[in-house]
């Protein structure tokens, strides 16, 4: 029985259309035949994964960036999702990837679902949709909006770019209040980030100590800082070491409440789920999700 490869022919900047052949004769050449699906638009790709499990394939497949896996992950867990889930990353950051110590390389993932086994790791949900790796208000998801506009930007510099014309033109710190167990603050907020994962945006190392499958979040919050500030406190996030920042607060929880009394972005896989949020309501779903690692 083939197994369902679902492509995103506009990941990374198009490399999904021209990739597809590619990806074809590597599967092949490990003795996997597939059926391309094509994703049409946005959404579509959660919908051609539930109906695809619907056929009951031993596994199904997912060509794209963390865009699509956002999309696959939704649509695998809103069919009651049985079949594990390879991903073959062709995307912008490919945090996925990066989140399970995946090969970033589209060939080396081939090799890896030919060869891979099957392993269970935390999902979360937030409001009415899913996530795999991060949910982020505020300055993140405003970098994720601009780097979304940046089509015509090389891959390997958009995020910054995003980030240095957020932090110039697009910056201010809403109040926010953040509740979990043991934990209830209200204050001017310059970003919150919800991860099972622990890079965002390709390079950002925002939660260094996330575990996937741990059965936790972790919660790391900017309080109030100015532009100078965050502009410090980048290097730090690069390499993960800005926890022990004073401006920033970490903690691990199974479930968080984020209130805002302005409407506020909001990033999920750095797909903007929201443009105006008020409230986000988010719960981890332990050793929810099957993957092929």
């Amino acid at each position: 029985m083939s197994i369902p490869l679902i492509i995103n022919p506009a990941a990374g900047r198009g490399a999904g259309g021209r990739l597809e052949n590619g990806i074809r004769a590597q599967l092949a050449a490990h003795g996997i035949e597939i059926d391309v699906i094509r994703s049409k638009g946005p959404g579509d790709i959660a919908t051609c994964v539930a109906t695809a499990l619907a056929t009951k394939p031993e596994r199904i497949l997912v060509a794209g960036g963390d865009g699509s896996v956002h999309e696959a992950v939704n649509g695998w867990m809103q069919a009651g999702g049985s079949a594990p889930l390879g991903v073959i990353p062709i995307g912008t950051g490919n945090d996925f990837a990066k989140m399970l110590a995946l090969h970033t390389d589209w060939r080396e993932a081939c090799a890896l679902i030919a060869r891979g086994k099957t392993r269970h790791i935390d999902v979360a949900r937030c409001n009415d949709f899913y996530f795999a790796n991060s949910i982020g208000i505020g300055f993140d998801a405003q970098v994720a909006m601009a780097a979304n506009r940046m089509q015509w930007l090389h891959h390997k510099v958009v995020y910054g770019v995003a980030l240095l014309k957020v932090l110039l033109w697009e910056h201010h710190t809403p109040t926010l209040r953040v509740r979990a167990d043991g934990f209830d603050v209200e204050n001017p907020v310059t970003l919150v980030a919800v991860h099972n994962g622990r890079v965002e945006g390709g390079s950002f190392v925002l939660a260094p100590h996330a575990e996937i499958d741990d059965g936790l979040l972790d919660v790391v919050m900017a309080i109030g800082m100015s532009r100078l500030g965050i502009l410090g406190l980048v290097p730090r996030v690069l390499v993960g070491s800005h926890l022990s920042h004073r401006g920033v607060t970490a903690f691990r929880t199974t479930r968080v409440v984020i209130e805002s009394g302005i409407g506020l972005p909001v990033h999920a896989d750095g797909e903007i789920r929201y443009t105006d949020a008020t409230r986000l309501e988010i719960e981890v779903l332990p050793g929810r999700l099957a993957v092929i690692t």
